[in-house]
């Protein structure tokens, strides 16, 4: 082994001493666990503060039998709770800056969401989630570990698993812590019992020396002898240590470590790059916590590491829990579900075993007979009484003397046995019923006037007292899925392929840390998962498919909706086999009915267009028809063009009658002006030929005038 510093290996005994005061602090919770296991899985004649109840039943002559009833209800509440599976939610943390709200940042938290489901419901976990449940009913509390391992024995690359604790009640808390996961408190641990060869061979001789290998009557022991074989007692101690950081926020909305800033410009500054780098916009100090795992034993410190873990890995998982005052100090009580009916059950055994002891020493003697009444020769009749025969027995001692009367034989009558032993054994059932809160909720109705689905919902209130229980394992799992989203970037940094189980339940695998890909790089503070319950009770399950069919069948336009968008939710409702089938073809037919109606969108679209053109054309055909008219229209127009032919010719007719009577009366209008114009010519040549005949006269006057003036006549 390495050498391990001083400093850590003076801490032995203070190590040492918190694990055995957190033993002593859970001692009665531990012994009520065992005390329960015993009782509900194995026999429920259980050893008392007086003896062993089987010894004691054996010395009182009583059968030693038992009627346990207890087993069965964990076992039903276990059955329903096998059909389980919580859902997963991861969403970004209060305070995340929108700027880092992008694409790549929701791929992420769909991935890591997918991740931790393959995770949590893995078939190699051996159904952890049962055997876990399992513990919160029959012993009260369990414990979950969240590790990582390499994926072979050739593997360079770690999974990040949980598991069962082997042993729960080989795990140890701060008794200071208080959350339900007891994540808050300053260390935890797990101790591996080994024997002394197995210890031997893994640590060496060295550190087997000063143990004593003896059992104490009280109190813890680190090694202790089990029959003939030598155990020693290895312990893996997680414990908080602390550090004061001071941490600065970055304009980019980044909070890291001064120190990470610093080692972050240095490399800013070798890369060469020319853009201002974020600038410091707030600082604090702060608390850092890591966790150091401490390997010892009773008489040596064997090893001492730092881990990568944030959080506590061995997680807490409480049941049904209650903190109780005694003495002044708060002590936590763990419950199992059967706490209460411990006491019921012990009754019924009794009850069972006092009816047995009645029906086991009931009276087999037929008659009572005196020894000298019955005859040597009718002994047999009287011994062997389901034989026919007739029971003669003598009246007188001596026949010869008969003063002395013998008593005659006379019946045995059967002693009842008593009506309040099988009363009280069967309102035991019943009263653990009441005890358990896992009655009947039909019980006492009148069942001829209870329909199926009252039925139905009668028998899922069984189901309300478990609550309490499935809700201590839920929170459980949100303190592991916590611790996983902070080691996914510690551990996953290489190109790999991550296991994811989506939302339909199947299995898939996602490369990351590849170039292209997506890169498991971001800060775990930014994320925030939550677990829930998911509804996926048996009955629950029939309730909601009858509650789907009444309403598809009182409102088809239901019924339509969830045929076309609630497939899947069906199918969730559904338990038949090959139902992982009928999902997967479920959402194939789904992508065909998609395409389908993708494909009959187009037709209609393409109908549409096709009846838009159609339209289109017509009015095209309309214009064109008005624009060129068709037979009919060319006949009406040919009717209407020869009527208006007919009135213009008509009227060129009227026009021609009128142009010929025109004429006509110009005509007349003529030949009156033409004798008028031959009357006026004819006046004016006889105007002119009176005029010249005038002028004549008037000139031959004149001449005649003028020669006589010339002649002086």
């Amino acid at each position: 082994m390495a050498d391990i510093a001083k400093k850590h290996t003076e801490r032995l005994k203070e190590l040492k001493k918190s694990v055995e005061e957190s033993r002593e602090y859970f001692r009665e919770n531990v012994q009520r666990y065992e005390k329960f296991m015993r009782f509900v899985f194995r026999s429920s004649l259980d050893d008392t503060e007086d003896g062993n109840e089987e010894a004691t039943l054996a010395d009182r002559g009583m059968p030693t039998i038992e009627f346990n009833i207890l087993e069965a209800y964990i076992s039903r509440l276990r059955g329903e709770f096998a059909k389980q599976q919580p859902s997963l939610m991861v969403r970004a943390a209060d305070g995340v800056p929108l700027s880092m709200l992008d694409k790549q940042f929701n791929a992420t938290l769909e991935v890591v969401e997918a991740h931790l489901r393959a995770v949590f419901f893995d078939g190699s976990n051996d159904m952890l989630e049962y055997n876990i449940y399992s513990d919160l009913l029959a012993g009260g509390f369990s414990v979950l570990k969240c590790y990582t391992d390499y994926i072979n024995e050739m593997s360079f690359e770690q999974n990040i698993c949980i598991e069962r604790a082997f042993d729960p009640t080989l795990c140890v808390f701060d008794p200071l812590a208080r959350t339900s996961h007891k994540g808050d408190g300053r260390f935890c641990g797990e101790l591996h019992p080994m024997t002394k060869g197995e210890f031997e061979d893994k640590f060496g001789a060295d550190a087997l020396k000063d143990m004593k290998f003896t059992r104490s009557l009280s109190g813890f022991d680190w090694s202790f002898k089990n029959e003939d074989e030598e155990i020693v007692l290895v312990c893996d101690f997680y414990e908080k240590q602390c550090k004061r950081e001071t941490i600065v926020k970055l304009s980019n909305g980044h909070a890291i470590t001064e120190k990470e800033y610093e080692k972050f410009l240095e490399e800013w500054d070798s890369r060469g790059m020319i853009e201002q780098p974020p600038a410091i916009v707030k600082k604090r100090k702060t608390m850092v916590e890591k966790i150091m795992r401490y390997r010892f034993c009773e008489s040596m410190l064997l090893d001492v590491i730092e881990t990568g873990y944030k959080y506590l890995p061995l997680v807490f998982v409480d049941g049904n829990s209650v903190n109780l005052k005694e003495g002044g100090a708060h002590m936590q009580m763990t419950r199992p579900y059967v706490y209460h009916a411990m006491g019921i059950q012990r009754l019924k055994n009794l009850a069972g075993q006092s009816l047995g002891n009645e029906l086991e020493n009931t009276i087999q003697h037929k008659f009572i007979v005196a020894l000298e009444s019955i005859p040597a020769d009718y002994q047999s009749a009287y011994q062997n009484v389901q034989k026919a025969d007739t029971l003669i027995y003598n009246h007188f001692l001596d026949t010869n003397n008969p003063t002395v009367i013998l008593p005659p034989p006379r019946e045995v009558v059967r002693t009842p046995i008593p009506p309040q032993i099988a009363e009280t054994f069967r309102m035991s059932d019943e009263m653990t019923q009441i005890i358990l809160g896992s009655y009947d909720g039909a019980a006492g109705q009148n069942n001829g006037q209870m329909s199926g689905i009252a039925f139905a919902r009668s028998a899922i209130q069984s189901n309300n007292a478990s609550v309490p229980f499935i809700v201590g394992y839920i929170k459980g799992l949100n303190r592991v899925a916590q611790i996983i989203v902070d080691l996914i970037p510690k551990y996953y940094r290489t190109p790999r392929s991550l296991p994811v189980l989506l939302p339909d339940g199947k299995r898939e695998y996602f490369e990351i840390n590849k170039k292209g890909s997506l890169y498991m790089d971001y800060d775990a503070n930014h994320l925030q998962v939550k677990v829930e319950t998911g509804v996926n009770f048996a009955m629950q399950k029939e309730i909601a498919l009858q509650t789907i069919v009444s309403l598809s069948q009182s409102m088809p336009t239901f019924g339509q909706f969830f045929g076309q968008k609630g497939l899947q939710t069906l199918l969730d409702n559904i338990d038949i086999r090959g139902i992982d089938d009928l999902k997967e073809k479920a959402v194939e037919y789904e992508k065909e009915q998609a395409q389908m109606q993708q494909m009959q969108q187009q037709v209609q679209m393409k109908q549409m267009q096709a009846q838009q053109q159609q339209q289109a054309m017509a009015m095209q055909q309309a214009q064109k028809e008005l624009q060129s008219p068709t037979q009919a229209q060319i006949e009406i127009m040919a009717i209407q063009e020869k009527a208006r032919i007919d009135a213009a010719n008509l009227e060129i007719k009227e026009r021609d009658s009128e142009t010929k009577f025109l004429d006509v009366m110009s005509k007349i209008r003529n030949a009156d002006v033409q004798n008028e114009l031959k009357m006026a010519e004819i006046d004016a040549e006889n105007t002119r030929t009176a005029v010249e005949h005038t002028l004549n006269v008037s000139k031959h006057l004149h001449e005649t005038s003028k020669e006589n003036v010339e002649n002086g006549k």
